[in-house]
């Protein structure tokens, strides 16, 4: 099967869902009585499930655009209906930025946030979990240490999420701290390698 028609299919949809975050962007009907300053205060939350969520589409894009590149050689039926599912995922991520911008202060909204973004993480790892064991995908030509390292980013957003879940009731601030800190670790490069100095780890030889 054509990898090159998949990855241009996962291309357009990240393309369209990034680009249809910003309808959110309206002006209240009352506008007219409103103050420039309220205006923007009105925007405040709305822009910030906006930024959280571009960024959350950047971190998924990188990682999805690596594990086509890096680990399959050529796709399956299977991984094909994986990668619907995923950008069946992917494609609601304006609903859920759209929940959370009007319900900023409530844990049910911030969950459900997280619920999402803990589903795109499992099925992401998913995805590449069946690469590593499929018969029909080549990846032995990847190497043991980018195994692992792939590993550890792709399982830290379902596991940092599902924490930030839990404890959502008890202090909001430590739930953003668990949702953000894999977006922000897997963005920023060289996260591993400073990890993997500065506790004398070893994730394998370098290539």
């Amino acid at each position: 099967m054509n990898k090159n028609r998949l990855e241009g299919l996962s291309d357009a949809v990240f393309a369209i869902v990034m680009t249809i975050l910003v309808i959110d962007f309206r002006l209240p009907e009352n506008s007219a009585t409103l103050t420039l300053l309220e205006e923007i205060q009105h925007f405040t939350p709305i822009f910030f499930a906006y930024v959280i969520s571009f960024i959350v589409l950047d971190m998924f894009w990188i990682s999805h655009n690596a594990l086509f590149n890096i680990f399959t050689k050529n796709v399956n039926r299977l991984m094909i209906q994986l990668n619907m599912a995923y950008l069946a995922l992917m494609a609601l991520v304006p609903f859920s930025a759209h929940i959370l911008g009007t319900h900023i202060a409530s844990e049910s909204a911030i969950v459900l946030y997280g619920f999402h973004i803990f589903l795109l993480g499992s099925v992401n790892y998913a995805m590449l979990r069946y690469a590593l064991i499929s018969d029909e995908i080549d990846t032995a030509h990847v190497s043991p240490r980018t195994v692992t390292t792939a590993t550890i980013r792709m399982t830290l957003t379902p596991i940092m999420t599902a924490i930030g879940m839990a404890v959502a009731y008890f202090s909001l601030t430590l739930t953003f701290f668990f949702y953000a800190f894999p977006i922000l670790f897997n963005i920023i490069p060289g996260g591993l390698d400073w990890i993997e100095k500065r506790f004398g780890l070893d994730f394998g030889e370098r290539e």
